[in-house]
C-alpha cells in the first residue's frame, strides 16, 4: 500500500534538507534526519521504533520536527498493533509530546 511508506506528510524536500543541514553542522551538533514511515510505526521492534520516534522527536533539525497532529496520527497507529499492551512507555512519550506543543 503506498501509504505505508508515507511519512506523516513531511515532504521529501524537508528531508533532505534537514540531511543537507545536518552534514553541514556535522561536526558541531549530531541531529537525526529520519521520518518514520507509517508502515515503520505499524512493524518495527518496539526497541528501534522507540529510539526513531525519539529521535524524530526531539533530536530532528527544524525542518522535519513533528507536529502534535503528525504524534496524534502515531498514537493511533500504535493502537492498531498486536503488541500495543506492551507500548505504555512509548504511548506515554507520545503523549506528552502531544501535551506540550
Amino acid at each position: 500500500m503506498q501509504d505505508d511508506f508515507e511519512t506523516f506528510g513531511i515532504p521529501v524536500e524537508n528531508i533532505d534538507a534537514a540531511k543537507r543541514w545536518e552534514n553541514q553542522q556535522r561536526k558541531r551538533i549530531e541531529y537525526h534526519t529520519q521520518v518514520p514511515t507509517r508502515k515503520e510505526v505499524l512493524t518495527l521492534p518496539q526497541e528501534l521504533l522507540t529510539q526513531l520516534l525519539i529521535g524524530w522527536m526531539v533530536h530532528s533539525p527544524i525542518e522535519i520536527i513533528p507536529s502534535r497532529i503528525q504524534v496524534e496520527q502515531v498514537v493511533e497507529l500504535l493502537h492498531q498493533r498486536d503488541d500495543v499492551d506492551s507500548l505504555g512507555r512509548l504511548l506515554t512519550m507520545c503523549r506528552n509530546y502531544i501535551n506540550n506543543q
